[in-house]
C-alpha cells in the first residue's frame, strides 16, 4: 500500500526548496550587485583624488598670485610667485604642469582677468613669464619671459594700474584608469599690484 507523506514531510521539503531557490537568488543578485558596488567605490577614490588635486591647484595659484602682487618692481616677482606655488601645491606632482605663467591681466572688457595678447584659453600672451618644472632642482624654471619688472605700473591712483595673473595647468593622472584616464586641471588667479607711492618709481 502507498504511502503519502506527512504533512510535516511535505512541508520541510516545501521549505528546503524554497532555501534553495532563495540561495540561487541572492547568488544572481551577489553576481550583478559586487561589480556595480566596485565600481561605485573606485568612482569614489578616482573623484575624491581628483577634487584634491584641484583644490591644491587653487590654493597654489592663488598663494603664488598673493606674492607677485605684494612684490611690483621687484626683478625676481615671477620667480617668487613661482617658488610659492611650489610650496603651497607641495601635494601635487609638479613633474605633470603643463604650464606655469606669472602674466600681465587685461582690466577692461570680456577678457579682463586673462592674459594681455590672449584670451580666456590661455593660448597665448605678450606680457609674461613661463615656467617649466625642473626635476633635478625640483623647482621651476623661467625659460620665457616678456614681461620685464621695469614695465609694471603700480602707481598709486592711476587708472592704468596693471594686475598680475597666474595660472597653472596640471594633468592629474587617472589613479585606477576605471573611471578615467588623465584630467587636464587648469586654474588661474588675478590681484591688483600692491601701489607704490608716486613719489618713487612706480612705472
Amino acid at each position: 500500500m502507498f504511502n503519502r507523506p506527512s504533512p510535516l514531510r511535505l512541508l520541510a521539503r516545501a521549505r528546503a526548496r524554497r532555501a534553495r531557490g532563495e540561495k540561487g537568488a541572492v547568488a544572481i543578485e551577489a553576481a550583478i550587485l559586487t561589480p556595480l558596488l566596485i565600481l561605485l567605490l573606485f568612482g569614489i577614490i578616482e573623484f575624491g583624488m581628483l577634487f584634491k588635486d584641484w583644490l591644491a591647484v587653487t590654493s597654489s595659484v592663488r598663494a603664488g598670485t598673493r606674492m607677485a602682487s605684494a612684490e611690483p618692481r621687484v626683478s625676481t616677482f615671477a620667480q617668487d610667485a613661482a617658488d610659492q606655488v611650489a610650496k603651497e601645491g607641495a601635494a601635487l606632482n609638479m613633474g605633470n604642469v603643463q604650464e606655469l605663467w606669472v602674466y600681465k591681466a587685461q582690466t577692461t572688457g570680456t577678457n579682463a582677468g586673462y592674459p594681455v595678447g590672449g584670451d580666456s584659453n590661455f593660448n597665448a600672451c605678450t606680457s609674461c613669464v613661463k615656467f617649466h618644472w625642473n626635476p633635478a632642482t625640483k623647482k621651476f624654471v623661467a625659460y620665457s619671459n616678456t614681461w620685464a619688472y621695469t614695465a609694471q605700473n603700480a602707481c598709486q591712483g592711476d587708472a592704468a594700474h596693471d594686475s598680475v595673473g597666474v595660472f597653472l595647468k596640471i594633468v592629474h593622472p587617472g589613479v585606477t584608469g576605471l573611471i578615467f584616464g588623465n584630467m587636464t586641471i587648469k586654474e588661474h588667479s588675478v590681484m591688483s599690484l600692491e601701489p607704490i607711492p608716486t613719489t618713487k618709481t612706480c612705472k
